[in-house]
């Protein structure tokens, strides 16, 4: 089950990203572009996806450390 959490960051992300990037090229009156929006989302998921399994690692190492 635990990797149905990042099925589903990836697609809500995808789905807000494709509104955000909809919403931005139209406030710049440019040409909104979907395969760009789609590139930019998923690279943002990936990122916010690891952020929390970096942070918990380290939260981790420093009660080892205090505990030793």
């Amino acid at each position: 089950m635990e990797e149905m959490r990042y099925v589903a960051i990836i697609f809500w992300s995808i789905m807000l990203g494709q509104v955000a990037g909809f919403i931005g090229g139209a406030l710049n009156q440019q040409t909104y572009n979907t395969n760009y929006s789609i590139i930019v989302s998923i690279i943002f998921a990936v990122i916010f996806s690891v952020i929390p399994l970096i942070l918990d690692s380290s939260v981790k190492d420093t009660k080892t450390e205090k505990n030793a």
